[in-house]
């Protein structure tokens, strides 16, 4: 295996889990924004609570895709930063909007109301437009002239296949996060919001994976020459089934499991196999991207940087995460799988 090649891996894995956290965090400030604007405080007080100690733990883990980014593939990092220049502007706005009003809602109850309202419908649109940066690496929407790549801004904004997948986005950001709120309603003994997110997942869940089907079905401009191989790809069958079966395992499994039990273990099977669902998903994704970071015009090998830095960047990154694993894990240990401050921050009253 090439430097490159495990570079391309080794950013891929920082995505997925960003990308994983993320739509859990997103998710969860839409619902507490959607239960909050119908009353319904207890499942509101189950998506507080998780997002209370995480957002800001989230927003700095981005940090380091774009460092690795730079550091691993500076010629992507420059093609990526003048074709995102609109794009990204969103994005930041987006991110600064809720970081600036969950800052300020937890410092001052006098902007608990905006905050709900700020951070609900940042958390709503995030995830569309964090997704829409893949079908523009598909090609179509970006051309190279000399050394300078152009996002061909009327193509993109008027393309229906970028509207999709960010709907595509927003609706399994909303499925992944009601499957975990369901955990976590579970976890801390929480019947009534408990259902309340089982019936918000069993309504996203599919449309997600109708929108899906439907992005990656009708190709981008370039996306058709792009996907093609990969119909006769083993691995990528392989893992598209277990996607797809995995998807009808935890649904089937939320479908019939209508209240919670004494033991959490069935919450945590859903949402281990919906997890599976998107992991097998995204994998059979960066096999059919193959070797391209922006198709046709970059490849992962011609976009890295030279042996010695790659080497540094990366080993600098390895060791940094695995610092910081024990510390991550600590706070796993403290606010998502304990059962105890679960059910203390959400107490449901009789």
């Amino acid at each position: 295996m090439s430097l490159s090649t495990f570079g391309a891996g080794f950013l891929w894995l920082l995505v997925l889990v960003y990308s994983i956290l993320a739509a859990i965090d997103f998710g969860s400030s839409y619902w507490r924004w959607h239960f909050h604007l119908r009353g319904n405080w207890r499942a509101e007080t189950v998506a507080v609570t998780y997002v209370s100690p995480t957002w800001e733990l989230i927003n700095s883990f981005l940090i380091v895709i774009p460092v690795a980014l730079v550091g691993l593939f500076p010629v992507a990092a420059f093609a990526y930063g003048t074709v995102l220049a609109l794009p990204a502007t969103i994005l930041l706005i987006l991110l600064a909007l809720r970081g600036a009003y969950l800052q300020f809602g937890y410092a001052s109850s006098r902007f608990k109301k905006q905050t709900i309202y700020i951070a609900g419908i940042t958390g709503f649109l995030l995830p569309g437009v964090f997704i829409s940066l893949l079908p523009m690496s598909q090609g179509g929407y970006v051309t190279q002239s000399g050394s300078n790549y152009v996002l061909l801004l009327g193509r993109f904004f008027s393309s229906p296949v970028v509207y999709i997948f960010m709907a595509f986005g927003i609706s399994l950001a909303l499925y992944l996060s009601a499957l975990f709120l369901a955990r976590y309603a579970d976890l801390g003994g929480l019947k009534t919001p408990y259902q309340r997110f089982r019936k918000a997942a069993l309504l996203t869940g599919p449309l997600s994976l109708f929108l899906g089907a439907l992005a990656f079905t009708i190709p981008t401009p370039n996306g058709i020459q792009l996907m093609a191989p990969s119909g006769n790809n083993l691995a990528w069958e392989v893992l598209m089934t277990i996607s797809i079966l995995s998807f009808i395992a935890s649904f089937a499994l939320l479908f019939f499991k209508r209240s919670r039990s004494k033991s959490t273990l069935g919450s945590l099977f859903i949402l281990g196999l919906a997890i599976t669902q998107i992991i097998t998903a995204q994998s059979a994704y960066a096999i059919s991207h193959a070797k391209y970071i922006l198709y046709p015009l970059l490849t992962f090998h011609a976009a890295a940087s030279n042996t010695a830095m790659f080497t540094a960047t990366l080993l600098v990154l390895i060791v940094g995460l695995a610092v910081m694993t024990p510390g991550l894990l600590w706070f796993r240990r403290l606010f998502i799988v304990d059962a105890k401050y679960v059910a203390t921050h959400t107490s449901e009253p009789h």
